[in-house]
């Protein structure tokens, strides 16, 4: 008679000798059990057990699928307490999500690159940064992490954060677009005759040095947090220090806040390097990402004049009523740059 593998050898019914051993059951006892007719008691409680598995099986799956539409009811938080009810309120049903945010910021791109220079509001995941070299070898995730850093104005390790979380950026349409964008004009020929130049644009808020009216560096910066801690106006650079220390502010471990490569350019208002949190973070200073801070500080002079504007179409307004200041248009004026009014 053909005998089970091995479903009872552990239990109160096993033999020594490692061997199934035949139970027979009375017709009563079959009864009692469940077990069909004619069969050993060894070969019934094996089709009992399959049954019995079969409905655990089916019981956990139904149980799982509750709490799976339990779980999408409350969403990922843990449950909140409810909400005391307010008496005349409309309870709305919840809208569908709107379409991504597609925009084009304003751009100057070197001749012959991509003018696809739009962008998206949306999450980027890591693994479209892996991908982005396969497309264009100039850029690994570190690049588009940087460039990702210029168009949303933030350091790029919260450009890091933010793409582990999860967190919606604004995201290129065309990364190899980006590789030499800048908001800046590349010319200005307002200040073609000015030596040296500094402009800040608080609206982007984006910082750029010219020479002969043209630009050679640039920058995503952090300005006041309220638009009136950094004002506009044109200034001049009236002192330098390398490893400036604040007399006003402290850093998170209450100590004087550290200001270096900075730039006096008026009353307590410098700029320097930073941690740049969002494009509006500070007390007044203008904060600069820290491995570009050292080359404004290279490169700018004592005297160099600084304008501030609060847009791209102010600076050309600002540059043509200030043409008889001599902090500008030192070289018109007949003095040398160093020279104050």
């Amino acid at each position: 008679m053909r005998k089970h593998p091995k479903e009872l050898h552990n239990g109160p019914e096993g033999r020594r000798d490692g061997k199934s051993k035949q139970v027979r059951l009375t017709h009563d006892e079959q009864k009692e059990w469940g077990l069909p007719r004619g069969k050993t008691g060894e070969e019934g409680l094996a089709r009992r057990r399959l049954q019995e598995g079969w409905m655990m099986n089916a019981l956990i799956k139904s149980t799982l699928g509750m709490w799976a539409i339990m779980a999408l009811a409350w969403g990922c938080a843990s449950p909140q307490p409810p909400a005391e009810p307010v008496f005349g309120s409309v309870v709305r049903m919840a809208e569908p999500p709107l379409p991504p945010v597609v925009k084009r910021p304003p751009a100057a791109s070197k001749k012959g690159a991509s003018n696809n220079l739009g962008w998206t509001e949306r999450v980027v995941t890591p693994e479209e940064l892996d991908r982005l070299g396969a497309e264009d070898p100039d850029l690994s995730p570190s690049v588009g992490k940087q460039l990702l850093a210029r168009l949303n104005v933030i350091a790029p390790y919260y450009v890091a954060d933010a793409v582990r979380d999860g967190q919606p950026l604004k995201v290129p349409n065309d990364f190899s677009a980006f590789k030499q964008w800048t908001p800046l004009p590349r010319t200005l020929p307002q200040a073609a005759s000015i030596p040296k130049l500094i402009v800040i644009i608080k609206d982007l808020p984006f910082i750029g040095w010219y020479q002969d009216g043209r630009l050679v560096g640039d920058t995503y910066a952090c300005i006041g947090k309220m638009n009136s801690w950094t004002r506009s106006g044109v200034y001049r650079v009236l002192e330098k220090d390398i490893d400036h220390i604040s007399r006003s502010y402290t850093n998170a471990y209450g100590l004087p806040a550290p200001m270096p490569w900075a730039l006096r350019i008026y009353g307590h208002v410098w700029i320097h390097a930073g941690d740049i949190t969002k494009g509006y973070c500070s007390h007044g200073c203008i904060n600069l990402p820290v491995p570009v801070a050292p080359k404004l500080f290279e490169w700018a002079s004592i005297q160099t004049p600084v304008v501030i504007a609060e847009s791209l179409n102010e600076l050309k307004t600002v540059l043509d009523r200030n043409r008889a200041r001599c902090t500008l248009y030192a070289q018109e004026c007949g003095h040398d740059q160093k020279e104050f009014d």
